[in-house]
């Protein structure tokens, strides 16, 4: 392997120390919080039952904000016992609101946000050193899967993935979209340097917005988001997708000429440029998260969750909601939905394998 990464590991320690937001506010997953923590509200209540505050630790407007609410909206008109609430926790890309809640009494009634990206951060940090971890992600037990993405690599129409491929492979690439070592850098990082190249993350933008701004404007060389952040682009024909990490090749996008098919990075559809004779697989990791409670939480409370859970899955507000910004249907509850995040993570430290 060559190991062409140097500077991007310098950057991934100076950017990481700083919790440098990944996704950010308004954006596709996350918020920039900066170092400070800071509520950003909370949603009023709706009905008159027990309050279940849904902790999210990335900013309005985001797709985890989004989808915690709708989440909120949906259990409240299914029943009447519980009244859930959402509150934006932000800063250290979802670090800030981890710490709060892992600090928290286990018999907090609270619900947190708990995405793999931030597990896998987790860690890496713990294992590798890469950043300063302050909580224990055993102090979350996910009752069930909320959110399950696929990240798509956009750029603007007049480049193409071969070209990009080309670039990384001489001096390197910038992209957006997320910061040193979360999810999205982890997928398309290990990729590159698998095919031999180089890719510097460029944090600091805030939010989806910037990001995709940044390479309208020629900051970055890619953009990875969600497969809703950059829909209305590609549409209007400013962004092009070129690739899901996936192995499905990802149907759903319109562009001005008509509907496309993006190609992956493994499987039937993977994508011609790559490399043949290369397993990408291990490139794609779980994006998207669970709801978790405190471990140790009162196991009648638990059970209550996961009932709610299953009758929001089950009703059309919330799956209906989920096929419209075309993230994915994907369910696990309890035992089920922990040993998944688990091998996730051991996935996410292979691809850094890669990166190193």
């Amino acid at each position: 392997m060559k190991k062409k990464l140097l500077s991007l590991l310098l950057a991934m320690t100076m950017v990481a120390a700083c919790f440098a937001g990944c996704g950010n506010k308004g954006g596709d997953a996350a918020s920039n919080g900066g170092d400070a923590t800071a509520s950003e509200g909370e949603e009023a209540a709706s009905n008159g039952g027990e309050t279940v505050k849904i902790i999210c630790g990335y900013g309005a407007g985001g797709t985890a904000d989004l989808l915690a609410r709708k989440y909120a909206e949906t259990a409240n008109k299914l029943q009447g016992d519980y009244n859930f609430v959402v509150e934006n926790v932000t800063g250290g890309d979802g670090f800030a609101a981890a710490t709060q809640f892992a600090e928290e009494d286990a018999n907090t009634k609270d619900l947190l946000v708990f995405g793999y990206g931030l597990c896998y951060r987790h860690d890496l940090g713990k294992q590798f050193g890469t950043e300063e971890v302050d909580f224990d992600r055993t102090a979350m037990d996910p009752i069930g899967t909320v959110d399950d993405r696929t990240w798509i690599v956009y750029t603007t129409p007049d480049q193409t993935l071969e070209g990009i491929l080309d670039k990384a492979k001489n001096g390197g690439i910038k992209m957006s979209g997320g910061n040193p070592l979360s999810d999205c850098h982890l997928e398309l990082g290990s990729l590159i340097a698998l095919e031999g190249g180089n890719v510097m993350v460029v944090s600091g933008y805030e939010g989806g917005a910037e990001q995709k701004q940044g390479l309208i404007n020629g900051e970055v060389d890619v953009f990875v988001g969600t497969t809703q952040a950059a829909k209305d682009e590609v549409e209007a024909g400013t962004l092009i997708p070129i690739l899901a990490i996936s192995d499905k090749a990802f149907e759903g996008f319109t562009t001005p000429d008509g509907p496309i098919v993006v190609p992956t990075v493994a499987g039937d559809a993977k994508a011609p440029e790559l490399s043949k004779d290369i397993d990408f697989s291990g490139c794609i990791l779980p994006a998207g998260g669970t709801l978790a409670t405190h471990a140790g939480a009162d196991q009648a409370f638990r059970d209550d969750m996961t009932d709610i859970m299953k009758k929001v899955w089950e009703d059309e507000n919330y799956y209906g909601w989920i096929e419209s910004v075309m993230l994915n249907n994907f369910q696990l509850y309890g035992d089920d939905a922990q040993k998944f995040m688990d091998e996730a993570c051991e996935k996410a430290i292979a691809a850094y394998g890669n990166l190193k």
